[in-house]
């Protein structure tokens, strides 16, 4: 039987035989890995040569500096960077001794301090986790309006340029879930997607000042809202707080997938005046015979379908054509997106399209310009 000295021993030789991590995303879009901290003296920050390069803006040259002390603890040191070092929610000076499980802030980089030491194979914090506690407290910040930034693109009329709406496009103002993507991705695995969907809409409504209650505010959901009668209390809530604004719905082209129950949900829009259109037409399988069962107000082509279109072959501009000839018949304006240049705009016009959006005509704003 060993004897607590024996196990005193063991624990130690253990310790000293600890190596080092960082778990978290190196750079936008990246999925979390491992970062083994192989030598005293790791240095990270976006200076080329950095053991740790780090090419977020808020990382300074030479950031931060991690040493192993000699019976393995990990140090870390604050090497004068602009936006500080930040451990556990607190700014670091001069050097802190780091523990298993700590939350360490590089700019907007962020990771946890994980360890293995020679005798167990696996970590010894869990790495079975999707997201850091400070994501958490960001996308908390985001589902209860703070931090949303709603941006807004103009619709025009392809005739003569008059803009009858605007797109509500989701912002932060977090770096990391800046972008729809990055916000969405982390709502969707924490469960919470309706949530933040619901959030923008609401944001988009209550910072959309000067624009006038005939101009449209697009308004856009994600798939899994549409199995949810949430969708439908929320968008009650929106028409109470402002009775007389133009809004339309936008669903995704490929979540039309239960005509009937899409047919309830026009309905019940209706009820609420709040037009429907469909998005991304053309992206994926364009259904177009299944999606004039239950017709929107408005068909938006995706940009697939126009970018460059003065410059496409004739089977394609007559295809186009086609489709925008047949989606007019049943009484649905035609939206080309992405327009980038007047010669697509021109090209759009020729073909039919009633309805653009895209750069050319004005790129999202966190204010809509007053007319």
């Amino acid at each position: 039987m060993s004897s607590k000295s024996d196990v005193s021993i063991s624990e130690t030789h253990a310790l000293e035989n600890r190596e080092w991590y960082l778990y978290g995303s190196i750079a936008d879009g990246q999925k979390f890995r491992e970062v083994q901290i192989n030598r005293s003296g790791f240095t990270v920050g976006r200076r080329f040569g950095c053991d740790l390069q780090l090419m977020w803006a808020t990382v300074s040259g030479r950031h931060a500096e991690f040493r192993i002390s000699k019976n393995s603890d990990l140090i870390l040191r604050d090497l004068d960077s602009t936006n500080g070092t930040i451990v556990n929610g607190d700014r670091i000076t001069g050097e802190i001794v780091l523990q298993v499980g700590d939350i360490v802030q590089l700019g907007a980089s962020e990771f946890r301090v994980l360890a293995r030491d020679e005798s167990i194979t696996q970590i010894v914090e869990t790495k079975d986790f999707s997201c850091l506690p400070s994501q958490l407290v960001a996308l908390e910040d985001l589902i209860n309006g703070t931090g949303l930034v709603p941006h807004y693109q103009p619709v025009v009329k392809l005739g003569d340029r008059e803009i009858v709406g605007y797109e509500v496009l989701a912002r932060s103002d977090n770096p990391e879930l800046s972008k729809p993507s990055q916000m969405f991705a982390l709502a969707e695995k924490l469960g919470l997607s309706d949530a933040l969907s619901i959030a923008c809409r609401t944001a988009g409504l209550n910072h959309a000042s000067n624009i006038s209650r005939d101009q449209i505010l697009f308004l856009n959901t994600h798939p899994t809202e549409l199995q949810e009668e949430e969708l439908l209390q929320s968008l009650q809530v929106l028409r109470d707080a402002d009775p007389n604004q133009a809004m339309m719905l936008e669903i995704h082209e490929a979540a039309v997938t239960d005509l009937p129950a899409m047919a309830v949900l026009q309905a019940r829009l209706k009820d609420l005046q709040i037009a429907l259109a469909y998005d991304d037409f053309g992206a994926g399988q364009a259904r177009i015979l299944d999606l004039i069962e239950v017709p929107p107000d408005i068909l938006k082509f995706d940009l697939s379908l126009v970018r460059d279109i003065d410059q496409s072959s004739e089977k394609h501009i007559t295809m186009v054509k086609t489709l925008v000839a047949m989606v007019r018949d049943f009484g649905i304006a035609p939206l080309a997106e992405g327009i980038e240049t007047e010669a697509e705009a021109e090209m759009c016009l020729e073909v039919g399209f009633e309805l653009a959006q895209g750069f050319h005509f004005g790129r999202p704003a966190p204010k809509i310009s007053s007319s």
